[in-house]
Formats: structure tokens, sequence, C-alpha cells
């Protein structure tokens, strides 16, 4: 199912590309007492126009962002991507915008706006870095709407959070019911433990509510006070998108931050009141049928503020990656107190299904970010993250060489981002089959900014068999709706039952489905570096078609 997520109101002329310019600090509204935030759009006639906004969407608005009827166009931004290397002993210096000449002459205008703050410090090359405060929060301390609305409270941790203990480097991390469920995954765990264990992030979210609370105690707490934080004090590898002006450079979005700093625990398990662990049983096998109509599902995101007076059921707008790519890898679980019993089928047959005619239906949404716990009369909805790669291979699965090479690849270039997961081949066939056992593959996604996600696929081989690894991307636009899809396809069309790809199928789908493109790699005797290597510069051959 695709999904697009648009804001329902828009004050832009229809097909209107505009940019947005500034943020300005969080302030409650009157009459719902709903937090807002103010975003600086500039318009294609060097117009600036100002929109309020919940304050949950702050994970959502990324400076430098072009948006066409309340929708944000991904792959159009200002600004030029640059790689940093960020000192830990760099000194920060906090200034005001309008102390900024390059903010305050070429950027903005307007009193409000150069009111709020931005952090000034040095890199290893001389330049000097102007980042947004707001543009640090977002990055280093709320990725999603929940951790948003808790930066804005006392003593947020010691309401959701009931245990955080470790034993022998074993993290036992325990939510309250005053944290939604739904909001629980495993990357927001680690974030949150993040903000526990490492005193120099705990130290930027705790002074932007003491320093917010000393300002209001003298105006009103109501009123748009700039927030103030800590730029988090670690040696790292900055990947962000700017404005440079000389030996001075304006911060728009950190895409990507690779610290070097390890956390006191190399295990991390959370649990919550209504985590039910699954034990899984057995039930014979079923057939799955395809749907005959696809859906494209629209979110529009309610922007005026509402009274959290109905208890609708959450839901999930996409995932949202977060800046911070952690290189220590976890083994991250969650566990329950009672259990469950859930049938699990023993395999799938696949219909070949009639592709052609497939109906596609728009189901609209109105969702709502104004208040993390009810969300007004219509579905409160949050963000979620994407979840960090953490490989678990079996060691009988023939995929512990191609899992080093994803390693390697993930911990060399820091423009891709890499997901993964195991999946078995429930096919009937007989490549499916390793004597007794289900070959699985594995399915690895890799994302960089502004450009397709790309897929590689590789069949776990304890046999070492004789199949070239698939690489294949897609459109932007068609990424959510149609990868798990084409997959299938994949499988069932271009896959021979005696293990091979067939590449007249796979250029015949590349004819059929828009924005499609795939790549075909064979196993060398060469290192597993060498292997990942050439599935990154393939992965990003094709990722740029």
């Amino acid at each position: 199912m695709a999904e697009i997520t648009r804001l329902s109101e828009w004050p832009f002329d229809k097909d209107e590309f505009v940019t947005l310019w500034w943020l300005r600090s969080p302030w409650r509204e009157s009459t719902h007492r709903q937090w807002r935030t103010t975003a600086v759009f500039k318009r294609e006639s060097g117009e600036f126009r100002e929109v309020d906004f919940p304050w949950g969407l702050i994970p959502w608005l990324r400076l430098g962002q072009v948006f066409q009827d309340g929708q944000p166009i991904w792959n159009e931004t200002t600004g030029k991507i640059f790689n940093l290397v960020i000192p830990a002993s760099s000194s920060a210096i906090l200034s005001k915008a309008a102390d900024i000449p390059l903010i305050a002459n070429h950027v903005l205008e307007g009193e409000s706006n150069l009111a709020e703050y931005c952090i000034k410090f040095q890199t290893q090359k001389g330049i000097t870095l102007v980042l947004p405060v707001l543009e640090c929060i977002r990055a280093f301390l709320v990725p999603n709407k929940t951790l948003a609305f808790g930066l804005l409270e006392p003593n947020y941790f010691e309401r959701v959070i009931t245990r955080y203990e470790i034993i022998d480097r074993k993290l036992f991390l325990d939510f309250s019911q005053d944290i939604a469920k739904k909001v629980l995954s495993k990357p927001f765990a680690f974030f949150v433990a993040r903000l526990l264990y490492d005193s120099s992030f705990r130290g930027a979210w705790d002074r932007v509510y003491r320093d917010r609370l000393n300002q209001a105690s003298q105006l009103n707490w109501n009123t748009s006070i700039p927030l103030v934080t800590n730029l988090p004090n670690f040696t790292s590898t900055w990947h962000v998108r700017g404005l440079l002006t000389g030996q001075i450079l304006l911060v728009q979005q950190i895409l990507e931050v690779a610290p070097a700093r390890s956390l006191p625990f190399s295990e991390l398990e959370f649990t919550h009141p209504g985590i039910k662990k699954r034990e899984y049983v057995e039930k014979p096998v079923i057939k799955r049928q395809r749907k005959p109509k696809k859906a494209v599902e629209e979110n529009l995101i309610e922007t005026e503020a509402s009274p959290p007076i109905t208890s609708n059921p959450a839901r999930n707008l996409p995932r949202l990656r977060s800046s911070i790519i952690e290189k220590q890898k976890l083994k991250i679980t969650q566990t329950g107190a009672t259990s469950i019993t859930v049938t699990k089928p023993t395999a799938n047959i696949f219909n070949a299904a009639n592709h052609q005619n497939l109906e596609v239906l728009l189901k609209s949404q109105t969702v709502n970010v104004s208040d993390v716990g009810m969300g007004g009369n219509n579905p409160a909805a949050e963000f979620t993250l994407r979840s960090p790669m953490d490989i678990f291979v079996a060691t009988d699965d023939g995929l512990g060489e191609f899992a080093q090479a994803i390693r390697f690849l993930d911990e060399t270039h820091y423009d891709i981002s890499v997901s993964w997961e195991v999946r078995e081949l429930a096919k009937e066939i007989p490549f499916a089959k390793i004597v007794d056992r289900t070959r699985k593959f594995a399915l690895v996604n890799l994302e960089s900014s502004g450009l397709p996600s790309c897929w590689i696929l590789e069949f776990g081989r304890p046999d070492n068999f004789s199949i070239s690894t698939l690489l294949f991307s897609l459109s932007t636009q068609n990424v959510n709706m149609e990868h798990e899809d084409i997959l299938d396809r994949l499988l069932i069309q271009a896959l021979t039952p005696s293990g091979g790809w067939q590449r007249n199928v796979l250029e015949k789908l590349q004819g059929e489905i828009s924005g499609f493109v795939f790549a075909l790699t064979k196993h060398t005797s060469k290192s597993t570096e060498d292997w990942g290597e050439r599935l990154y510069k393939k992965a990003k051959e094709i990722m740029n078609l």
C-alpha cells in the first residue's frame, strides 16, 4: 500500500513550489492549550509567508525542504551536501540569529525570526558552522512526535520509565503506561537509552526545559520563547545539507551523524505493561490470495489546533530515519509479562495473480499530531523511526559472509542507511529446499538522501549453490507501494525452479514497471570487504539511474 502524507490546510497556490526557510520555537495557543510552532516559507516570488503548525510536526519539518500542495518533494531541497569531521574539543558558542551577519543580512528578516538561537563552532578545516538550535533539537533530541512533546515537560523520563538498570552490560528498560505501546520500537527504545546513559545528550535534553522555565517565570509560559540547548559533545563525522558563504556554512539539515563513542551496555531489553510475549505454534500450509485492488492511503495532517477529547486509535505516519547512525551494534529485544499464542503457517503458496487492470483506490484519512495522547476528533498519528541495522544470522543459513560484506558497507559509507531482514523462501520448488530445510534469503534495504531506495536480495548458500546477487531499485513515487509486490513477482516469475535468474524476465519487468532498475553481481573468491564495496558501487549506480 502506498502512503502519501500531506498537510490538510495549505495556504499556497496549487502546484506552487515553496521552501521551508526557517522555524520558530514553540508556543501554546490559548483555546485548546496545544503546542504550536511557526514555519517561515519562501515562495517562488521571493516573498516570505508564516504558517503555524502543531509542534509534533517538528521531526518532519526540515529546513531547505521544498513543498508542493502540502507535501514535501523529497528530492527537491536547497543547499549542498557536505561531509565534515567535528572535533569533540570544538567550543560551541550560542548566538542569536540577529548577531550572525550571514543570517541577518542574507537569509532572514523579521524580529521574531532573528530572536532564535544558533550554535557556532569550528571544524577541523577552519569552516565556521552555524547550526540553528531547532535543527540541533530535531536531529539529536526529538526524532518523533512523542519525544517532541516530552521535551517540553518536566521530569519526562521519570514519568514514562519505571526502571532502567544495567546488569552484566545488559540494559533493562521498563516503560510505564503513560507512554503509548504503539510508540515503542527498537529504535525508540535505543534512542531513549542513549538519552539516559549519555550525559552529553541528556545534558542537551535537560537544558531545553530548564532554560525555558527560567525565562517563562519572567515572561509567560505560553509565549514563543527561543529554545536553548547544548551541542552534544562527541567526535563524529557529520553529513549535512547547507548554504556555504565564504568560510561560513549555515546548516539547514543534519542528514547523518556517526558518533564514535560507545555506551555502557551491549544489549538492551525493554518492556511495557501492554506488551505480550508471543508463543508461536505451527498450522498447516495456507494459500495466500492476492487482493485484486491496491490502495493509496493519503494521510492528511490536521494543522489546526483541536481539543484532545476523543481517544481514537493511533496511526503511524511513514517512517523517519534518525539522523544519528549508531555504529555500535546492539542486540535489542522486547519482552512482556504475559503470553499469547499465535498460529504461524509452515509455508506460503503464492498464486500467480493477474497483474492487469488493478484498481487503484485513494483513501484519505485525516490525522492529528497536536496532542501526544488523544489527538482530538481525528486519530492521533506518530512518526515511526526506521530500525537500525542489526544482523543476527544463524551459522547454518549460508549468509555469514554476506552479512560481513553488508557490515563493511554500512560501517564504511556514511551516505548509506542500511536495514536488514532474513526470510524463508516459501516456494514449492527444488531450489527452496536444502535437504530437509527451507532455504533462506536476506533482503537488505539501502537508502541515501535524495535517491531512490535500493534492495539487495541474497540467497543463503550453505550448499555453495551458484546464483548471482540481485539488486533492484524503484523510483521514489513507487517505493512504498511496489517493493513487496515486485519482490513477489521476482520470486514467482524471474526465479527458475532449479535456482537462477531469468534475465529476459527481469528485462521485461523493467519495461512494465515504472522506475524499476535491476543489476546482477556474481560471487567471487575475494574478501568480504571487496564484496561489500562492489555491492555499494553497484547499488549507487542503479540508484542514480
